[in-house]
């Protein structure tokens, strides 16, 4: 049985380091189409913000949000640079702009449900 504590000063905290640490290395070119402009926190969450140039705005963005879950669930379930967010149970988000840098679309992944992962 794993009991996590939520301190709400050690989370945000935490998470404000890791914003901090993130920072420093953005813009950072992921591929040649996927940019992770920023990381940011807000009400013991983080947020990678993403710029996509091959995204356009409400073109398959329901396809997109499912292939991504796929790939990020497991990755931020089972990953060694996860864990921390998973020991304190802080949802991780993953929002993308298209290439206009307007809003696409926004995925969360409640680490307190990595458990599921099979």
């Amino acid at each position: 049985m794993v009991i996590m504590l939520r301190l709400p000063s050690l989370t945000n905290a935490l998470l404000n380091e890791a914003v901090r640490k993130g920072n420093k290395s953005t813009p950072l070119i992921v591929n040649p189409t996927l940019t992770m402009e920023r990381l940011s926190t807000s009400d013991g969450e983080i947020t990678y913000h993403y710029r996509s140039m091959t995204l356009t705005q409400n073109k398959g963005v329901n396809q997109f949000v499912e292939e991504q879950q796929k790939k990020l669930y497991p990755y931020v379930c089972t990953s060694p640079s996860q864990e921390i967010f998973r020991r304190h149970g802080i949802t991780v988000n993953y929002l993308y702009n298209d290439k206009n840098n307007d809003f696409y679309a926004v995925i969360s992944i409640d680490t307190t449900t990595c458990n599921e992962v099979g």
